[in-house]
């Protein structure tokens, strides 16, 4: 008797230990993204923080920042946006989210309302393959945070046609468990509770700039969707659900480049949003907006320039119109004031250190830190459009293109906190400009050879180095408060604006 009640002691140990192990390699093998993305969400929605849910495709999860809008606004808020999430995904992200907190207001995104097929896994018969499975991949970010319940099973069977794809999302370990060769650092972090996470409360930004976005097609508003689509009859879902909480819901089309369909989106969501009584925000009817050669990373996504401005323009929008409160100063709510100064450090790093200029001078905008560049006058970059548009958005005014129009050499200087903002073209001489590293005086002497000096210390000259003759573009940024010199970069233009290490 002794014998096997140790024997059922020693089986129970190791199925125990057999579970254990089970369970570390399915947190160790699984994908990390989708917990990374929403981590904060199931942190702050436990504790009823969450007063706007953002909810949409990647127009959404790019183009919208929950940082941006508290340190604005102190509204707090989080960003649900999935990577190619049509409506029908953004109804069931939403229910989900419903499950764990109850906001003031969502904002749900119309971008790809001319989708018009039931299944992710099906869509279009003429669809390439390589399509339908990026759909499948991504559906996972939205999924795999979320545990296993009657919820989570209808939403899958409602997405996924296929039984043996839905198990993918009902039991991811089907899909990562042979991920071994892919594992990293981070996949084992988890096990402690160490892993990375998402910083800007499900938001993702996008410094790099795309070359000299301009819009091809003339918004056309008489457009409308030819046929009734399944991604209208889960945006009427939607607003009926957020209509029977007594959650408020504002429609909105954010800027890009749009296309015909696009524009026939944009105008039968605003008839849907007419027919309900609801606000609704066209942006791709709005010029003023955004500053596409500057404000999109690609023709489809806002940078990180265009996400604060599209945050800034919804945020004065809540404000305005909605009764929220104001959670700045707030004790309670100090890790939003930890990750907003977090994320403007990261901002200030890449101001500093972006190895592509046409995005470093972008960033520069943000005025995370003061900036002097320099041109000489057979710089390539002063006969480039796009530069000479991106330099203006620094400087605020079009000084460069006299510079261009006659290969003259051009000097800017933007002192961030004096507010100054200090310009020369061709040997125009600038003496006493007010900035943080002390008063400071430019003198072009002939080609090649420039002067730029502290007034009291005339024999510190910042624009001249024998080891760099060749290079046309110089750009020394410097802290906004100290003075202190950052970086000092050298670049050739004619290389693409990429900067040596």
């Amino acid at each position: 008797m002794k014998r096997k009640l140790i024997l059922i002691l020693k089986t129970f140990l190791f199925l125990i230990l057999l579970g254990g192990v089970l369970v570390a390699v399915m947190l160790v093998t699984e994908r990390k993204t989708s917990y990374m993305k929403n981590k904060d969400f199931f942190e702050e929605a436990k504790k009823d923080h969450l007063d706007v849910l953002f909810i949409g495709s990647s127009h959404v999860i790019n183009g919208i920042n929950p940082l941006d809008l508290y340190e604005e606004y102190g509204i707090t808020s989080y960003n649900l946006g999935g990577h190619g999430s049509l409506l029908k995904e953004s109804y069931w992200q939403l229910i989900r989210a419903l499950d764990y907190c109850k906001p003031d207001y969502v904002v749900v995104d119309c971008f790809m309302m001319d989708r018009n097929y039931e299944y992710i896994d099906e869509m279009y018969e003429e669809t390439p393959e390589e399509f339908r499975q990026a759909a499948i991949s991504q559906l996972h970010l939205n999924m795999d945070a979320y545990p296993l319940s009657k919820l989570k099973m209808a939403a899958v069977k409602d997405l996924v046609h296929d039984p043996d794809i839905q198990k993918q999302y009902l039991f991811d370990f089907i899909v990562y468990h042979n991920r071994w060769s892919e594992l990293e650092q981070k996949d084992f972090q988890k096990l402690v509770g160490t892993s990375e996470y998402n910083m800007l409360m499900g938001a993702e930004m996008k410094h790099e700039l795309e070359e000299d976005i301009t819009y091809s097609y003339e918004y056309d508003n008489e457009a409308r969707l030819p046929e009734h689509t399944v991604c209208e009859e889960y945006l009427m879902k939607i607003i009926d659900e957020c209509q029977r909480d007594g959650i408020g819901i504002v429609l909105t089309f954010l800027p890009f480049e749009g296309e015909p369909q696009d524009f026939q989106s944009a105008n039968s969501a605003a008839d849907i949003a007419a027919n309900y009584g609801v606000p609704y925000i066209n942006m791709l009817q709005m010029g003023d907006v955004i500053d596409p050669r500057v404000d999109l990373s690609d023709p489809g996504h806002l940078s990180t320039t265009g996400a604060r401005k599209v945050t800034n323009y919804l945020g004065e929008w809540l404000t305005q119109n909605a009764d929220l409160p104001d959670h700045r100063g707030d004790a309670e709510y100090s890790k939003w004031d930890e990750l907003c100064a977090d994320y403007n450090k990261e901002l200030r790093d890449k101001s500093v250190s972006y190895r592509q200029l046409s995005t470093q001078l972008n960033l520069l905008s943000l005025g995370k830190t003061s900036s002097i560049l320099y041109l000489t006058e057979d710089s390539p970059a002063l006969q480039d459009p796009w530069f000479r548009h991106i330099v203006s958005n620094l400087s605020g005014t079009d000084r460069i293109e006299e510079a261009a129009m006659n290969h003259q050499q051009y000097f800017l200087l933007v002192d961030r906190a004096s507010g100054n903002i200090y310009e020369a073209v061709d040997y125009e001489e600038v003496e006493n400009m007010s900035t943080s590293m002390g008063e400071m005086t430019y003198v072009p002497i002939e080609k090649r050879f420039r002067l730029l000096y502290l007034t009291s210390d005339e024999e510190n000259n910042f624009l001249y180095d024998d080891d760099h003759l060749s290079d046309d573009i110089q750009l020394i940024t410097y802290d906004n408060d100290s003075g202190e010199i950052l970086s000092h970069i050298y670049c050739e233009s004619s290389h693409n604006y990429e900067i040596d290490e």
